[in-house]
């Protein structure tokens, strides 16, 4: 049986939001931190002169091209993709669509571009399991969500499985492959 895992690019793959913060701090001479944010909706946390412009970093060509990846990303993916169906699934607007891509090819080049989806209703994937950071996406997800623990989306329910780091992820997949039948 083929299990098909769908994984999310942004701040579960790439350090978005390390990138994302440390620009809106330089350009508006703030502090904000991930820890500082509960909830989804990065706009409730910036200065009122910025507001919902804080999102128009993430329309900046270049911009999702030139993020880092999270630690041991790259080891754990080259490990599911050996095992398993795997997907990168990412919201994406069209204009961003040439530049995550781009990021892929470069941190993950053995992910090929056939298993690459932009898509902002992951739920409408036939997927087993789900490794994303966006609550939105996990409770609407039908199969195991897998939480790519942040603190706006420690809320959710303990029914989901949880990992902060990529290794623990690995870990977790490595038991299964070692659990399944030859």
């Amino acid at each position: 049986m083929t299990i098909r895992i769908g994984v999310d690019l942004d701040t579960t793959l790439n350090e978005l939001e390390i990138t994302w913060l440390e620009r809106y701090n330089a350009d508006y001479n703030d502090c904000l931190t991930v820890e500082n944010m509960i909830d989804w909706d990065v706009s409730a946390y910036v200065k009122p002169e910025c507001g919902y412009k804080v999102y128009d970093y993430l329309d900046e060509p270049g911009f999702f091209r030139n993020l880092g990846i999270k630690p041991g990303a790259r080891e754990g993916m080259q490990f599911l993709w050996e095992h398993f169906e795997v997907y990168i699934v990412s919201a994406a607007h069209p204009n961003t669509v040439a530049d995550k891509w781009g990021w892929i090819q470069e941190h993950l080049p053995f992910i090929p571009y056939e298993h690459f989806i932009a898509l902002s209703r992951k739920d409408l994937l036939k997927l087993d399991y789900l490794i994303d950071d966006g609550p939105h996406n996990i409770e609407q997800f039908s199969g195991t969500g897998i939480v790519f623990d942040m603190p706006y989306n420690r809320h959710l329910p303990d029914r989901y499985l949880r990992f902060s780091y990529w290794r623990d992820i690995t870990d977790y997949f490595a038991r299964l492959v070692a659990n399944q039948p030859k």
